[in-house]
C-alpha cells in the first residue's frame, strides 16, 4: 500500500518454544484444509482466524502479490474493516509503501509500532486511526523459488511491539500461508494440464465444451451471436508417412500458433483430436462477420510452414455454425461437425456454414452440392432494376441482380446462395457469369444506358479481374464508362490492399466504381478519403425513415453534400414512396433506385 513504515528490522528466535507459543504450530487445522484441497480463500481465512485466536485483540490480514509481483490484493482479512481493506487492495509495493508494502519489497519483517507517528502512514493515518488501527506488524512469505508470494500482517488497536513468541507466530503463519498458496497453484497447474492439449498447449475438447455452453448463456442475455468453427487439416497423415511423426507434430504446433493469431485475442482455440481444431468466437455481429473470421483462419494456412528446413504446406476444410440468442440447438458441435464433413467432401480448403439461426430457409449444408449443379446447368439468370434521375424519371442505368431462375431450387434468395457460393469457392463463376450476361444484355439493348454489377471479395482479390473486364467489354464493343462495379464495405475490408489496387486499375481504365450500402459499416468516411468513388449508394435503411426521422434526413443530406464536394454521384436505394422521392429532391439527391421506379425484371429502355 502507499504510505510508509520506518519499522525496525527484527531477528527471529530459532524455536517457537523460545517465544512460548505452540498453539498454531500444533493446531493442524490448516494442514488438514491444505490436504483436503479446500479453496484457497477458505484456507487463508481460517489461518487468519487462528492467528486472531492466538493473539488477543489482533486483526489479521493476508495479502498476495499479483502476477506482476508489484501490486497487492487482499486475500483474507476477516476482522479488518472492509473500507480499510478496500483502500489498500491493488496498491504498489515499494520502499515507502507502508508496512506490508515495505515487507514485500524488502523481503523482511517490518514492525510499525505507532501508525499515528509514522510519517509514511500520512495518506492513511486519519482513516486507520478512525477505524481503531494503531500498530501493524508484517512478515513476507516466499515460495519454493524464493519469490515473495505475499505478506501476513496483524493490526492492533493500540501502539505496541511484538514479543519474540508473537514474532514466531507471525513467521509460522506466513510459512503456512506460503504452503497453502503453493499447493493451490500446483492444483491449478494440474487442472490446467488436464484441460490442455499436450502437443499444442491449446485448450482441449473439454474446455471448448465448457466455454461453448457459457458463451450460449451469455448470447441469450446479450442478444449477440456465437460462431463455432471446426477445422480439419489436410495431409497430416502424408507428412507423417513421408517425413516422420516428429515432422507431423511440429506442423500441428505451427498450425496451432497461426490459428491463435488469426482467431484474435477474444477467441478460444482448441485442439479437438488428431488433425482437427476448433475456434469459438462469441463477439460476432452476424453470419457475414463469422464467415470473414473463417476466411481469415483459412488464409492463415496459405503460406508454407518451415519444419526443420522443409517448406510444408497445409490446408483445412472448415465447418461453421452460427448460434443466435434464439437458437435452440442442443449440440452445436454436431452441426459444426456435419458442416466440416461437407467441406471435406467438397475439396481442400472449403468453408461450409450451417447457420442454425436461419429457421425456415434452405439448409446451407445440403444446398452446397445443389449450387454446384445449378451453375453447371445454367440455372441462374439476371434481373435488372432501374436507377433513375429523380427529377425527370429517366432511366440512366440498371443494376444487375443475380437470381436462381430455374431448377429445383428456383427462388432461393441471393442472400442465401451468394454467400454460400463465396464460402465454397464458386462465387468467381457466378461473378464472371453476371458480368458477361449484363454486358451482353446491354449490347443487345443498344440504348446507351449503363449497367451496375456487384463484385464479391473473391473477385476483388483476383488480379485477373481487370483483364476479365477488358475482355468482356471488348467482346461487346462497349466503352468502360458504361460499366459500374459496386463494392460494399465488407468486400473492401476483406480484400485488403489487393482490392484497393485492383479498383484503382479498373478506374484508370474508365470503369465506374460505386460504394454500395453506404452508412451501414464503420469506416465509410475513411474509404471516401482513400478512393475517388464515382458513385455513393445510400443504404435503404436511411431512406425508409426519411419521413419520420430527422436524423435520417440529416445524414442523407450530409452524404449528398459530401458527395458533391468529392465529385461523386449519389444514388438513394430502396425508394418506395413518392414522399421519399420529394424529400430526396429537396435534399439535393439526383438519383434513386427502388420499387417506386420498377421491380427487378427485364432491362427497360431509357
Amino acid at each position: 500500500m502507499r504510505g510508509g513504515s520506518r519499522g525496525r528490522k527484527v531477528a527471529l528466535p530459532t524455536s517457537a518454544r523460545e517465544g512460548g507459543s505452540d498453539g498454531l504450530i500444533h493446531g493442524g487445522d490448516i494442514l488438514r484444509l491444505i490436504a483436503a484441497h479446500a479453496p484457497l480463500d477458505t484456507t487463508l481465512r481460517r489461518l487468519a482466524e487462528l492467528v486472531e485466536e492466538e493473539l488477543a485483540r489482533a486483526k489479521a490480514s493476508i495479502l498476495l502479490l499479483t502476477a506482476d509481483g508489484q501490486h497487492i490484493k487482499v486475500a483474507a482479512a476477516p476482522s479488518l474493516p472492509e473500507q480499510f481493506s478496500a483502500s489498500i487492495d491493488g496498491e504498489t509495493i515499494g520502499p515507502t509503501q507502508g508496512t506490508c508494502g515495505v515487507a514485500a519489497y524488502e523481503r523482511r519483517v517490518v514492525i510499525t509500532t505507532d501508525i499515528g507517528h509514522d510519517p509514511n502512514w500520512e495518506p492513511w493515518r486519519d482513516g486507520a486511526l478512525a477505524l481503531g488501527l494503531a500498530s501493524c506488524w508484517s512478515t513476507p512469505f516466499v515460495g519454493a523459488d524464493n519469490e515473495v508470494l505475499g505478506t501476513f500482517a496483524v493490526y492492533f488497536g493500540e501502539p505496541r511491539e511484538p514479543s519474540e513468541g508473537e514474532l514466531i507466530l507471525l513467521h509460522e503463519a506466513g510459512h503456512l500461508a506460503a504452503v497453502a498458496v503453493q499447493q493451490d497453484a500446483s492444483q491449478r497447474t494440474l487442472r490446467d494440464l488436464a484441460r490442455t492439449d499436450p502437443l499444442t498447449h491449446l485448450a482441449n475438447r473439454e474446455v471448448l465444451a465448457d466455454r461453448l455452453r457459457a458463451a450460449q448463456v451469455r448470447s441469450i442475455r446479450s442478444g449477440g451471436s456465437v460462431a463455432l468453427m471446426l477445422l480439419g487439416v489436410d495431409g497430416i497423415a502424408a507428412v507423417n508417412e513421408s517425413f516422420g511423426h516428429a515432422a507431423g507434430d511440429e506442423l500441428l504446433r505451427l498450425i496451432a500458433q497461426r490459428l491463435v493469431i488469426a482467431a484474435g485475442p477474444s477467441a478460444t482455440v482448441a485442439r479437438m483430436w488428431g488433425d482437427e481444431f476448433a475456434v469459438l468466437r462469441e463477439d460476432v455481429r452476424d453470419s457475414d462477420d463469422a464467415v470473414a473470421i473463417a476466411t481469415r483462419l483459412r488464409q492463415a494456412l496459405v503460406e508454407p510452414f518451415d519444419v526443420d528446413g522443409l517448406d510444408l504446406f497445409a490446408s483445412a476444410g472448415l465447418g461453421l455454425a452460427v448460434l443466435g440468442p434464439d437458437t435452440a440447438e442442443p449440440d452445436p458441435l454436431r452441426i459444426a461437425g456435419a458442416a466440416l464433413e461437407r467441406a471435406k467432401a467438397l475439396g481442400r480448403g472449403e468453408i461450409v456454414m450451417h447457420d442454425v439461426s436461419t429457421a425456415g430457409r434452405a439448409d446451407l449444408v445440403t444446398l452446397a452440392p445443389a449450387l454446384r449443379r445449378g451453375i453447371a446447368a445454367q440455372e441462374f439468370g439476371l434481373a435488372y432494376q432501374p436507377i433513375v434521375d429523380l427529377r425527370s424519371g429517366r432511366v440512366v442505368r440498371h443494376e444487375a441482380l443475380l437470381r436462381w431462375a430455374s431448377g429445383q431450387h428456383q427462388g432461393v434468395p441471393p442472400d442465401t446462395f451468394v454467400p454460400l457460393a463465396e464460402r465454397i469457392g464458386l462465387v468467381g463463376d457466378l461473378g464472371r457469369y453476371a458480368l458477361g450476361e449484363a454486358l451482353g444484355e446491354l449490347y443487345r439493348q443498344s440504348s446507351g444506358l449503363g449497367v451496375s454489377v456487384n463484385v464479391s471479395v473473391h473477385q476483388l482479390s483476383d488480379d485477373s479481374l481487370p483483364a476479365t473486364v477488358d475482355e468482356t467489354l471488348a467482346k461487346y464493343d462497349l466503352p468502360a464508362s458504361r460499366l459500374t462495379l459496386e463494392v460494399t464495405e465488407g468486400v473492401l475490408l476483406r480484400s485488403g490492399g489487393v482490392g484497393w489496387r485492383i479498383l484503382s486499375t479498373l478506374r484508370e481504365r474508365g470503369v465506374r466504381i460505386a460504394i454500395d450500402d453506404f452508412g451501414t459499416g464503420f469506416g465509410q468516411l475513411s474509404y471516401l478519403r482513400q478512393f475517388p468513388f464515382d458513385e455513393i449508394k445510400i443504404d435503404r435503411s436511411f431512406i425508409a425513415d426519411l419521413g419520420d426521422d430527422a436524423h435520417a434526413r440529416a445524414i442523407v443530406g450530409s452524404v449528398v453534400s459530401l458527395a458533391a464536394a468529392l465529385g461523386s454521384e449519389v444514388v438513394a436505394e430502396g425508394v418506395e414512396q413518392p414522399s421519399q422521392r420529394s424529400i430526396l429532391l429537396d435534399l439535393g439527391c439526383q438519383y434513386g433506385q427502388g420499387y417506386l421506379f420498377g421491380v427487378p425484371g427485364v432491362m427497360q429502355p431509357s
